[in-house]
């Protein structure tokens, strides 16, 4: 499937937001080899790992929210979707997955925890467990280590 211009635009909005958030790994239109799942920004920080799914359309949402990584294992202790203000709504997210809305050029968190402690699993408190996933430690270590490749290889991680 062909991404769009707005599809792009949200990406790299959401790779500077977790930039804000305090990851300073973020990667774009991630694949790494023995893994099927390829989100559209993965970051990591010392705590923990999150993964953004950017949606533009319905369709997408509805098709993308039915693949089996996105209720067990998979990237991300923490994982939310970044669509266009209203495409989606907190009811209809998978378990445990945030919400946030693009508007302009601005990121508002919908359905999110609060504040920016971003916690370690297994030490989340009331506030932030709900959003902690089991992630898959294969696919993690896939991940970093086609990072690392991008970057031994002179790549941006994101743009």
């Amino acid at each position: 499937m062909a991404t769009s211009d707005e599809h792009h635009r949200l990406v790299a909005m959401c790779a500077r937001w977790f930039k804000r958030q305090g990851f300073a790994i973020v990667a774009t239109e991630l694949a790494s080899y023995g893994n099927r799942e390829q989100p559209d920004v993965y970051a990591c920080r010392q705590t923990c790992s999150a993964v953004a799914e950017i949606k533009v359309s319905r369709a997408d949402f509805l098709a993308d929210s039915k693949k089996p990584e996105r209720h067990s294992g998979g990237l991300g202790t923490y994982r939310f979707y970044l669509c266009p203000e209203g495409l989606i709504s907190p009811s209809e997210l998978p378990a445990g997955w945030g919400l946030l809305y693009a508007k302009g050029r601005s990121i508002i968190s919908i359905h999110t925890p609060s504040g920016n402690m971003w916690p370690a699993p297994g030490r989340q408190d009331e506030n932030w467990r709900p959003f902690a996933h089991e992630t898959d430690h294969e696919a993690e270590r896939a991940a970093l280590f086609s990072i690392a490749r991008r970057l031994a290889d002179g790549q941006q991680t994101y743009k």
